[in-house]
């Protein structure tokens, strides 16, 4: 965030439907065409956001193909020195999640620096994660109050000692960020916190002081980066903010041509940074 001046995160979520508008493209394999799209967001973008958040899923779909484009996305976003938050919402118990928090090893094939985890399973599942944070200096973003409208069905639902279950989320988020990086005012465990209910951006960041806040929604989801001021510290950090469709597919909003996608999503990530600033 420092070095961009930027609190952006730009989420790679490769829609071929809207890839293939681009005639460079058109002929490319699925796996191909998303790649060779995301390295020349990355290539031309880069320098202003503060990370990038690959969705495995868009590259999890073409099996083993689309598992070396995200090995390349990757490398290429840290070879540009841009941290990347690896969005695959994991979550298990034992061995499993000791295997699913192996995507944080600089050694292994993704060596993401942050990953996104669903920690409904409860303690004992989060203890892989939090000891692969310790061994390696990653960062974890935990779901707590997901951007959805469908989010109030279970996360809004009461306890018997009056919190929500997104707060009691919170706080087991503060507990497991507390003492670790202790030089730090920001911890390494974060939270996924949806910017589409600014409300809570405010109420939850009381209660996980120390957390990094991922902010989705933005953008195609309606979330409103004027109302977000909440989430950040003093210091202007603490939260950064993602958007996927809104930057990646920018030439449509734009009206210009599919082939100016790079100037286009450049353009906008512009406008969200300095929104943010």
């Amino acid at each position: 965030m420092r070095a961009t001046d930027s609190r952006v995160v730009i989420g790679l979520d490769p829609h071929m439907g809207r890839i293939r508008e681009i005639p460079r493209f058109a002929a490319m394999s699925d796996p191909d065409a998303a790649r060779e799209f995301c390295l020349g967001i990355l290539e031309g973008c880069h320098d202003l956001a503060c990370a990038v958040k690959p969705q495995v899923a868009f590259f999890e779909r073409w099996g083993a193909p689309g598992w070396e484009a995200l090995v390349a996305v990757v490398a290429a976003a840290r070879e540009r020195g841009l941290p990347v938050i690896l969005d695959a919402k994991r979550g298990d118990i034992g061995s499993t999640a000791s295997a699913y928090a192996t995507h944080l090893d600089p050694a292994g094939p993704i060596g993401a620096d942050a990953l996104t985890v669903n920690a409904y399973l409860g303690g004992d599942a989060m203890e892989p994660f939090l000891e692969a944070c310790d061994r390696w200096g990653a960062g974890l973003f935990v779901l707590v109050k997901t951007s959805n409208p469908g989010s109030s069905d279970l996360q809004d639902l009461r306890l018997a000692d009056g919190r929500r279950v997104c707060e009691a989320m919170a706080d087991l988020v503060a507990a497991w960020s507390e003492g670790r990086e202790a030089n730090d005012p920001w911890g390494p465990v974060g939270a996924v916190v949806g910017a589409t209910h600014p409300q809570d951006v405010a109420a939850l960041r009381q209660r996980m002081p120390r957390s990094i806040l991922l902010l989705p929604g933005v953008g195609a989801q309606g979330g409103d980066p004027a109302k977000l001021r909440s989430a950040f510290g003093d210091d202007g950090l603490g939260a950064c903010v993602n958007s996927s469709r809104s930057l990646l597919y920018a030439w449509e909003a734009a009206d210009l041509p599919p082939e100016r996608f790079v100037e286009a999503t450049r353009l906008a990530a512009e406008s969200l940074r300095a929104q943010l600033a």
